[in-house]
């Protein structure tokens, strides 16, 4: 996948007394993207009579959410699915589905394993196909089901694809392989679903793409990633807009600009650089070099001075030496991230980077990946560190996505996570917080009262 953050989302039960036979349970390993596309297969199975298990054994429908981006998330997807010739053995009518980038469209090697506890496989975001696969719906749906994550509770913050797929040929990367070649959603489409989401009580919106500023290239009259960002921006209790994940290539001026001048755009931009090298940027096949890149960032900032700057990097790809990852410290060192997503180079069969690997003169031994990982790590954290104490002292704005070990937690502008404490319910409303502590990932403050 392109550049986006990693995460691992298992199934938020309610606790009705739905029957086994009416549970599903989904279980998710991957990027925001596939977080996007679990969320919407939970409100359609809701939508259809279903309600989520606590655990694989309640349910009678299971899914498995799959990635492919690192062979560590392959390996989580193989080991739940060992965890399920259990659960099948003591419910046999249990289904199993295999969906998202394991099942892509270009991996026939998922086919050739023994995996005989599973029933279906089913291709990336392609939720109507496995919410077909659910036995005896109870209803039908009339529209397409919005993003929950749990149905008592609509979420604050809702992420919402606008393309699938990706054209780049990064050297390291499967996705284009999985997902396919880039598809832009219409404007029309993306304003209506956002339209309702807010409707249902979101007030954040996040447009997600895997190379999100490249969208509309695909679509008649070629419209901007700019043109879209003004059309939600201007949808009806929304209180807040982001978007990722951008590549270098597509970031323009004109982009830049509109992110400068709409009030509820927030401050904040992820573009993943991968390297600070060029020659290991050319082994990547990124299609840029640091020159271009500093460039980019220093306009970013002339025109949004207090923007907050997040970014990839991929430490020990194939030809790295010690000198090129010295070049990639340095410019973290220069830029001054406020967050940095680090991966040890881990090769995926059938790429350009797996290719290189190959080649002893360019391989990286797994020691030095995880020493260079180290040192990013700590590189990271001093600078995170420092990138917060600077809000020290000061008022920022939150907003508030839920309670968490008995206080609020929310986002500030610049996307950092806040925590303060009051007796009023703060879900999804704007608070104002003074920062009375900071740490590299979080900040503590107390609300201010107007």
């Amino acid at each position: 996948m392109q550049d986006l953050l990693f995460l691992d989302a298992p199934t938020r039960p309610d606790r009705d007394a739905t029957p086994r036979s009416r549970r599903y349970y989904v279980w998710t390993v991957g990027c925001q993207m596939n977080i996007s596309d679990s969320e919407r297969l939970e409100a359609a199975l809701q939508g259809v009579g279903y309600s989520p298990a606590a655990r694989p054994e309640q349910a009678s429908f299971i899914v498995l959410n799959s990635c492919s981006v690192r062979a560590s998330a392959e390996e989580r997807i193989i080991g739940k699915l060992g965890e399920l010739v259990r659960v099948k053995r003591e419910n046999p009518d249990t289904i199993v589905v295999l969906w998202g980038c394991m099942v892509g469209p270009h991996n026939r090697s998922i086919f050739e394993r023994q995996l005989p506890m599973v029933d279906h496989f089913v291709s990336p975001s392609a939720v109507d196909a496995v919410v077909a696969l659910a036995p005896n719906p109870i209803y039908t749906l009339d529209e397409p089901a919005l993003p929950v994550r749990d149905a008592a509770h609509p979420p604050v913050a809702v992420h919402v694809p606008i393309q699938y797929g990706c054209n780049m040929r990064c050297s390291y990367c499967v996705i284009p392989q999985r997902r396919g070649r880039e598809r832009s959603r219409s404007l029309d489409e993306i304003v209506a679903e956002v339209t309702r989401i807010v409707d249902h009580g979101a007030r954040e919106i996040v447009l997600l793409g895997q190379i999100v500023d490249s969208w509309g290239h695909d679509l008649p009259g070629r419209p901007q990633l700019a043109d879209l960002i003004r059309a939600v921006h201007a949808i009806p209790g929304l209180l807040r807009l982001r978007f990722l994940t951008s590549h270098p290539a597509w970031m323009t001026d004109h982009l830049i600009e509109t992110v400068a001048s709409l009030p509820r755009c927030m401050p904040e931009i992820n573009l993943p650089v991968q390297a600070g090298s060029d020659r290991v940027l050319a082994l990547m096949q990124r299609g840029y070099t640091t020159a271009r890149y500093r460039d980019l960032i220093a306009r970013i900032r002339a025109a949004i001075p207090h923007i907050s700057l997040t970014t990839d990097i991929i430490v020990g790809h194939p030809g790295e030496s010690e000198a090129d990852f010295a070049q990639t410290l340095a410019l973290c060192e220069e830029i001054r991230f406020d967050k940095i997503h680090i991966a040890a180079f881990s090769a995926r069969p059938g790429t350009v980077a797996a290719e290189q690997e190959a080649d002893p003169s360019l391989a990286v031994s797994e020691e030095q990946k995880q020493a260079r990982r180290i040192a990013m790590e700590q590189l990271h954290e001093r600078i995170a560190t420092q990138r917060s104490a600077m809000l020290l002292g000061q008022t920022v704005e939150v907003l508030v996505e839920g309670e968490s070990r008995g206080k609020w937690r929310g986002r500030s502008p610049g996307n950092k996570l806040v925590f303060f404490s009051d007796a009023a319910d703060w879900t999804g409303r704007l608070a104002r917080v003074h920062i009375t502590q900071t740490s590299p990932w979080s900040l503590q403050g107390r609300l201010e009262r107007v």
